[in-house]
């Protein structure tokens, strides 16, 4: 077997078991503050014996969903002719899962709230806003950004002096292809990062500090994620840079030894991701659930899954069906262009192949 299929499927098994993992731990979730909770909804004592069963049940089906795509992957690693695309249907399984978890709790939350305690689904009286600027430079440890400029530009001019010193003068899609697209993905990781900074929600005066710091613990948690997805695509420019210029006998060895390290590296993340995660929940709890008033009627203005609501400035929107992406968002035009941009890049690298 081929190293590269060798370390995929391994890779896959592996996936498959954080995958069962996720499922128990997602099947937990909604009596993570007890029986008297689903989710962030306060139920009636018989909730879990009466109504709530059938929607903790519509809930868990839900989260098969995503294994829909276990055989067009499968199909993808087994068969060679379709190898390149495995991947990117592993990250497409990974995106989906995740924003399946997203809708299947807010539309489990909301088929709970007609029968739960009515007292706790008043919204409350007073809230508080943080207008503490948030900056991205804020946020950014010095150290890594050095770290992850100087591996980029060290890697580019290994691969412009490879380039202009080979004498038979390669294809520059060859050369450059690889090293284009993961820079564009580091671009989209500080527009991920931005996102999260600009992301802004009220919170009850009541328990507002525990409010805060768990969405700033949890806001800390995803641009150190973005900044762990930068090094990785970094380091993937490096590893490009060097096994351009050796020869196709040590080709072989070197890639062995970046695959096992990758696995290596994957395992030992998502140990520590799981860590953090937990500790993240810990903080979470602290904060007592509320309803936020709907100043800006986003259960009427909001369609899903996408709307245009010049009127309302957040990039996500809350209806009555479930959340909404507002086009009428800055964040939202430059996410389209983004997107765009991948496009156009795409068609570049490929044409003239």
């Amino acid at each position: 077997m081929h190293t590269a299929t060798e370390y995929l499927v391994l890779f896959y098994i592996f996936f498959w078991v954080v995958r069962i993992r996720g499922c128990v731990r997602r099947g937990r979730q909604p009596l993570l503050r007890g029986p008297e909770w689903f989710f962030n909804v306060h139920v009636q004592p018989d909730f879990y014996t009466g109504a709530g069963k059938k929607i903790l049940y519509r809930y868990w089906m839900r989260m098969l969903i995503p294994f829909v795509l276990d055989i067009p992957i499968t199909v993808a690693i087994f068969t060679p002719s379709y190898l390149d695309y495995a991947p990117w249907l592993l990250i497409a399984q990974a995106v989906l899962i995740h924003i399946n978890h997203v809708y299947s709790v807010d539309k489990a939350e909301r088929e709970a709230r007609p029968i739960a305690v009515p007292e706790t689904e008043q919204p409350v009286d007073s809230m508080a806003l943080s207008l503490t600027p948030r900056r991205l430079r804020d946020y950014a440890n010095p150290k890594v950004e050095w770290a992850l400029a100087l591996a980029n530009i060290v890697a580019l001019a290994l691969l412009f002096r490879h380039y202009f010193a080979d004498p038979q003068h390669q294809n520059w899609r060859v050369v450059f292809a690889v090293p284009a697209f993961y820079l564009y993905l580091q671009v989209g990781m500080l527009f991920v990062k931005s996102v999260v900074l600009a992301w802004r929600t009220p919170v009850p005066q009541t328990q507002a500090t525990e409010h805060m710091e768990a969405r700033e613990e949890t806001r800390k948690y995803y641009l150190k994620m973005c900044d762990w997805y930068r090094a990785f695509v970094a380091a993937g420019i490096v590893f490009w840079s060097i096994v351009i210029r050796i020869s196709p006998a040590e080709f072989n060895r070197v890639s062995r030894i970046w695959l096992a390290a990758w696995l290596v590296i994957t395992v030992v993340g998502t140990f520590l991701v799981e860590i953090k995660r937990k500790q993240l929940v810990t903080v979470a709890l602290r904060a007592r659930p509320v309803r936020m008033p709907d100043f800006l009627h986003e259960s009427d203005i909001a369609r899903w899954p996408v709307c245009y609501q010049p009127s309302a400035p957040m990039l996500i929107l809350k209806g009555a069906h479930g959340y909404s992406l507002n086009l009428a968002n800055t964040l939202a035009h430059l996410g389209a262009a983004y997107l765009a941009g991948l496009v156009v890049l795409f068609a570049l690298l490929r044409m003239g192949r």
